[in-house]
């Protein structure tokens, strides 16, 4: 047998495949047919959708919308597409190349879930803007108008009271410590959901601290090549915290720096502008 020529027929059988049907076609067909009965499933399941995603589209696609119809006008002027359309394209992009992506990590159960599917309407938005002409900086504007028109839209008793909230450290602290207890239990279940770690007493110089030390976000980012959108997403909490009148401040990021995000509040400060976004601002924080 001629090695190097089997070899070469093989390469040449693959290309072929990759071809006609997709990058990666041929790796699939080969691992289909050597597999059989419960190790040929076993590998079917790995590559499909997680069921919570698929049982919870139609909620999911709801909540896509709520965002964005925040910024209905401004994705009708950059896609000059009717907002329907152009929505429309956000969620196939999303459901093409994400939905079937996402890690299970405790659906219903825990907030991190909507932190993850929601923050990835975004990237999807992005990718799809691209094609349009837009930058991933624009994008980044329109991802700001959006948490920013969604916070204003409480009414400002709410508002008023949420930032009392998290102003108050021993009702932060409390309240976070439950959150970390809840996030350490559900990791056991779910490895690589979110991990949280409230600091007491605070890092020096703030009245509260906590630490997120596991981020799905930054993990299937860079996992699947989202990269790029990662400090822009981030750039979301000071949007929160600002509308709310909480005065956050941040130099770690599981991102960036591969450690933990830290989420610090001074009491008497005055929440950091967040456009430009905070990372492109001359200042320590991210």
């Amino acid at each position: 047998m001629d090695i190097a020529k089997e070899y070469q027929e093989n390469e040449k059988l693959i290309a072929s495949l990759d071809s006609m049907y997709g990058s990666g076609s041929a790796k699939y067909m080969i691992q289909m047919s050597v597999t059989d009965g419960k190790e040929r499933r076993a590998f079917e399941e790995a590559e499909s959708m997680h069921s919570y995603y698929s049982e919870n589209k139609e909620k999911i696609k709801k909540g896509m919308n709520e965002f964005f119809i925040l910024v209905s006008a401004e994705l009708e002027d950059a896609s000059s597409r009717k907002y329907h359309e152009v929505l429309q394209e956000i969620w196939d992009y999303y459901e093409a190349n994400l939905l079937d992506k996402f890690p299970y990590i405790g659906g219903d159960e825990v907030s991190g879930t909507r932190n993850l599917t929601g923050a990835y309407y975004f990237v999807a938005m992005g990718e799809v803007l691209k094609k349009y002409g837009l930058s991933l900086e624009e994008s980044g504007h329109l991802m700001v108008l959006v948490y920013e028109r969604y916070y204003l839209k409480m009414p400002g008793l709410i508002r008023t009271l949420m930032g009392k909230i998290y102003r108050n450290p021993k009702i932060l602290n409390k309240m976070l410590l439950k959150k970390d207890a809840k996030n350490a239990a559900n990791a056991v279940k779910n490895p690589g959901s979110f991990e949280t770690q409230t600091q007491i007493p605070p890092e020096e110089g703030y009245d509260f601290s906590y630490h997120n030390l596991v981020c799905p976000l930054s993990i299937f980012a860079k996992k699947y090549g989202y990269e790029e959108y990662m400090p822009y997403l981030c750039n979301l909490d000071y949007v929160m915290f600002g509308v709310l009148g909480a005065p956050l401040y941040r130099e770690h990021t599981c991102f960036e720096d591969g450690d933990f995000c830290d989420f610090k509040l001074k009491n008497d400060a005055t929440p950091l502008p967040y456009w430009p976004p905070v990372f492109s601002q001359d200042n320590p924080y991210k």
